[in-house]
């Protein structure tokens, strides 16, 4: 039956009465299947398949195969990260004001936000031949990356704040948690080999001469980049949607009074425990994002193997998805604290050594890959883990439960850190390296650039990262007295 625009507006719009509190019996409490668990986990496809190849790919494809300026590109990501700060509360406050009687408050924004995610980030890796200047190209892809943000956005925010709607006990939303996680991390992986290969199979592209004015090899670059674009957004689609048919939200959990968008960021922002959490989250995953959108650069012009660098990434996924079970026991044993910092020490002799290799050490360059991988996945694992026991620690300080506006701050700093660590990258590649657009080979001063772009910077972050993180007041024993206490009060969480 074909819902009314008008309805279709009411329904995703206004704001809805409170539903009445619901107190599920223990015996009742929802233990995850494992269909429900893999549904779930396939919907961190939409997300993490089209951000892979950003954070890869999308530096290289504006810098050599749009030929648009560092400069411009700077100011694209970092313009796409403005807009961010104002979309992604937004749709957290949005989503606190959503609610259907037959999908839910969060299902609606799956479905209606796969369609925009898919044509949008095509979109993006579209050459508009017709605009020759640099101004054409920049306001293009400006207005492009802002409209895939946006969709990935509305995507994004409700399918993270699903995780509380899964069930009430901690265990099953972090064992739901690790599940997505792994799949992220085999969609990195799966992205990451299908881009490659794509470009791989469909560009013949000749050893570096800067004197050669036509570039034939070029407009196969860009047939193949597209094509990427579009077999990635289609799987992200269907990634989506197989979310949204297999995974219902559980009956019974408390949709408070919306909050207006200004009052919802004090909400969140009071809490001190998730003021730790988030900066925590930011300076990590932006250290990590440093690395991922310099690395295809450093190995063509610092190592000099172009065309390989999709195989040193393919080690650092397959090792960190055979990492990722191991770091959930780990974290159940030791806490999630020491998880995370056991797992990020792996980094630092990898960062060090990326100011000395040389292309003579490749079998050095896939043991570096590995060891990375055990890092990458804590990365991806804990950090996340983390944020249901800090909404359950403002529930019992607050007496409110407003998970949205949680998760939607928290998305926004994780694509922020993207934004920001290609904007700064680019802008250091031209402000220190010299680099010029559209030439293979490159001043000295550009190897100089991304080695230190790919060691000193990720390493400080990092550092900042661990000061955070001891800051961050909510231990194991305290996750278990929330949960007793919100038992306590009949917020049915399991103890």
């Amino acid at each position: 039956m074909a819902i009314p625009v008008a309805n279709l507006l009411n329904l995703l719009l206004a704001p809805q009465e409170s539903t009445p509190l619901v107190v599920v019996p223990r015996d009742q409490e929802i233990r995850l299947t494992f269909r429900r668990k893999l549904c779930f986990a396939i919907g961190g496809a939409t997300t993490a398949l089209p951000q892979t190849v950003i954070g890869f790919f999308l530096s290289i494809f504006l810098l050599e195969v749009a030929e648009v300026q560092p400069l411009y590109v700077s100011v694209i990501v970092f313009a796409g990260r403005g807009w961010d700060a104002i979309t992604d509360p937004l749709v957290g406050y949005l989503c606190s004001r959503t609610y259907s009687k037959r999908f839910g408050q969060l299902r609606p924004w799956l479905l209606f936000s796969l369609v925009p995610v898919a044509a949008s980030y095509t979109a993006l890796w579209v050459v508009p031949t017709q605009l020759s200047s640099q101004e054409g190209k920049f306001v293009y892809y400006l207005i492009v990356y802002c409209l895939y943000q946006t969709s990935l956005t509305a995507y994004h925010v409700p399918y993270t704040s699903l995780t509380m709607h899964l069930s009430t006990k901690r265990s099953e939303r972090d064992s739901a948690t690790a599940y997505r996680m792994a799949t992220e991390l085999a969609s990195t992986l799966l992205a990451s080999i299908s881009q490659g290969a794509i470009i791989s199979a469909m560009v013949n592209k000749p050893e570096c001469d800067d004197g050669v004015e036509d570039k034939p090899w070029l407009e196969d670059e860009r047939k193949a980049y597209l094509t990427g674009a579009i077999v990635i957004g289609a799987v992200a689609a269907v990634a989506g949607l197989i979310t949204f048919i297999g995974v219902k939200e559980q009956a019974g959990v408390r949709i408070p009074k919306p909050l207006s968008m200004v009052k919802g960021l004090k909400f969140v922002m009071k809490h001190k425990p998730y003021q730790h959490l988030t900066m925590f989250f930011l300076f990590s995953w932006l250290a990590s994002q440093v690395v991922a959108s310099n690395f295809s650069l450093y190995v063509e012009y610092v190592i000099e193997l172009r065309g390989k660098f999709q195989n040193f990434v393919i080690a650092l996924l397959v090792c960190a998805v055979i990492a990722m079970p191991f770091w959930q026991l780990f974290s159940v044993k030791f806490g999630k604290k020491t998880t995370f910092v056991c797992g990020a020490a792996f980094l630092f002799p990898g960062l060090f050594a990326l100011l000395y290799l040389t292309n003579d050490m490749i079998p050095w360059m896939y043991v570096l890959a590995c060891v990375a991988g055990l890092s990458t996945a804590v990365t991806y694992l804990i950090p996340w883990s983390m944020l249901p026991d800090c909404i359950d620690d403002a529930e019992v300080e607050f007496g409110e439960r407003r998970e949205p506006l949680f998760y939607a701050f928290f998305v926004f700093f994780q694509k922020f850190a993207i934004g920001v660590a290609l904007g700064l990258s680019t802008v250091a590649l031209q402000v220190f390296g010299g680099y010029e657009t559209g030439k293979c080979q490159q001043p000295e001063s550009v190897n100089l650039t991304l080695r230190i772009l790919l060691s000193a910077p990720p390493m400080i972050l990092n550092l900042i990262a661990f000061w955070f993180l001891w800051k961050y007041p909510i231990s194991t024993a305290r996750a278990v007295a929330t949960r007793k206490t919100l038992s306590e009060r009949g917020a049915h969480v399991d103890s």
